[in-house]
């Protein structure tokens, strides 16, 4: 979907548990010790942009909600524009960087370096368009983790090599087998330095359960970790389903996953009236995915990043969508918060809270 996109784009411009669920709708686990995570997006266009220094009081306030999950994002390109050269900006901000996160207090953080994102490469300039499993695009990988290996503290639990790569595979679908190859090397390459480190590649609920289920499970594979990013909506008008669609939806992630650890990067549900949504139907998703949460245990899902704290304003919500307000995508994007723009809280924020007192200590 779109929307991870703007993790890309706005970082700059802005475990215990047990074994199975049950349906019985009773909690299992009385160590319920996931991370939850919310993720900090500021508005980074027009005349109400916010400064990046914004990203520190988003933090704190995050923290102090009770949340212990951070997540971010870092591409490839981004990371090494070309041949030796390397700004590492996106992980070294002190404002939204690694040890920042750290600093804050999150002890649970996914970092996404994509090679893919959405429906594009996210590669240097001067090997953008070889193979993905050429030689060369393998060895300047491994480059890159050389220079990101010293970044990664003890808080960083998982990376994801591609964000919603299902999204470009669905039209790219011969090169899918050669970034299959050049994620497990970077996988083998990563983990000979970071042993504790989960990898995977992240992809869409969609891709992984409905439109390419095979090539996901492919990719998928070899990596330690099944991430995936989660928004129950109409693919072309945005109206969301049903908030009961928490419950069944997160058990169909559940069998995809089979053993390995769940990790949800992104986790939205649009408020918008436009959408025949309200703030209501948002609460009632998000204590639905608590109420389901439990049930699995955190050692099945140990990880949920909810898309987002708070809306973007108008300018921002303008830019990234190409639309104005009463546009489906643009209500989209402008009512994922849990908060308002303004910092004035949605009933969903009260049943995160509920979600998160229930977290053993």
């Amino acid at each position: 979907m779109k929307i991870a996109r703007l993790l890309i784009l706005l970082l700059l411009t802005g475990c215990g548990g047990g074994g199975g669920g049950s349906g019985s709708g009773a909690p299992l686990f009385a160590n319920f010790s996931p991370a939850v995570s919310m993720n900090a997006n500021l508005s980074a266009s027009g005349m109400t942009a916010e400064p990046i220094s914004n990203y520190t009081t988003e933090y704190q306030a995050i923290y102090n909600a009770g949340a212990r999950g951070a997540q971010t994002a870092a591409p490839w390109s981004s990371l090494n524009p070309t041949g030796t050269t390397y700004d590492l900006t996106m992980i070294t901000d002190p404002n939204f960087g690694l040890a920042a996160l750290a600093g804050f207090g999150f002890t649970s953080i996914l970092i996404n370096i994509p090679i893919v994102a959405i429906d594009s490469r996210k590669m240097p300039a001067d090997i953008a368009t070889l193979a993905f499993n050429d030689a060369a695009v393998k060895s300047r990988y491994r480059a890159l983790i050389d220079q990101v290996v010293p970044y990664l503290n003890d808080s960083v639990k998982y990376v994801s090599l591609g964000n919603e790569v299902d999204t470009y595979f669905s039209t790219h679908g011969s090169e899918l087998a050669d970034f299959k190859e050049l994620i497990e090397d970077a996988r083998t390459y990563l983990l000979s330095q970071k042993p504790n480190i989960k990898v995977g590649v992240t992809t869409t609920f969609d891709g992984a359960t409905s439109t390419q289920v095979s090539g996901v499970a492919s990719l998928n594979a070899n990596m330690d970790v099944i991430i995936l990013t989660y928004y129950p909506v109409n693919p072309s008008t945005f109206v969301p389903r049903n908030p009961s669609t928490a419950s069944t939806d997160m058990a169909a992630m559940i069998a995809i996953a089979g053993s390995k650890p769940l990790v949800l990067q992104e986790w939205g549900y649009p408020t918008s009236s436009v959408l025949s949504s309200t703030e209501q139907k948002q609460a009632d998703f998000i204590a639905n995915t608590f109420t389901s949460w439990r049930q699995y245990g955190s050692s099945r899902i140990p990880f949920i990043s909810f898309f987002k704290r708070r809306d973007w304003n108008d300018d921002q919500c303008k830019a990234l969508s190409g639309q104005v307000a009463g546009g489906s995508f643009y209500e989209f994007l402008c009512s994922l918060g849990l908060l308002n723009n303004s910092g004035s809280q949605k009933a969903a924020y009260a049943s995160l809270l509920a979600g998160i007192a229930t977290i053993s200590p």
